[in-house]
């Protein structure tokens, strides 16, 4: 099992994903309705985003019925497989496996939200807000560029690094946690807490 923890957490939410490279043999069904994505939420406390959740192995994946793209990515030495579940509408769920097991979700889907109705879009004071105790990281580590914002939980907030000076991934002391405007651009549902 490849463990992974702190700093390398936080660029591993920010791999660019390559585009999907085949569909899963016999796993394209039709999507679901789009009136069944107003209740599909991120839910930290049972790790799950809509019907999918950590910890699925490819098997049950599969059997939700939807549509699915199965691709190979490299980073940071390992391969990964990721699956593409499409939910219908333009809303796509990054299923990363580790030792069989869905290891973590990511979406950058608009619509989506948790308990606190946080999700893509929100803002960092929304976010400072609805987890008082969260911060801002940002940084730069062997060349890959990071912000996420972390409250502690199963859910990371990778923030828009377009918005953000490059000053802040060399010297987070520039006060790059003072830009209450900068929006969430993806969510990560994490196995466990992701810091």
């Amino acid at each position: 099992m490849k463990i992974m923890s702190g700093t390398f957490w936080a660029l591993m939410l920010t791999a660019c994903s390559p585009a999907p490279s085949g569909v899963l043999e016999g796993a394209k069904h039709a999507p679901i309705e789009a009136a069944s994505l107003a209740a599909a939420n991120i839910d930290a406390s049972h790790g799950s985003i809509a019907d999918l959740r950590t910890g699925m192995t490819k098997d049950q994946l599969v059997a939700t019925g939807h549509a699915i793209i199965e691709r190979l990515v490299m980073q940071e030495g390992d391969e990964y497989v990721v699956m593409d579940v499409s939910l219908g509408d333009d809303v796509i769920i990054e299923c990363w496996f580790d030792d069989g097991r869905v290891e973590r979700l990511r979406t950058t889907a608009e619509g989506m939200s948790d308990q606190k109705g946080i999700g893509i879009g929100s803002t960092l004071a929304e976010l400072k807000a609805a987890y008082p105790g969260g911060r801002l990281i940002v940084g730069n580590e062997d060349g890959r560029r990071y912000a996420n914002f972390v409250s502690h939980s199963r859910v990371v907030f990778e923030m828009d690094m377009d918005a953000l000076p490059q000053t802040c991934f060399h010297d987070e002391s520039v006060g790059c946690d003072m830009r209450p405007d900068l929006r969430v651009r993806g969510v990560v549902m994490h196995s466990g807490p992701a810091g």
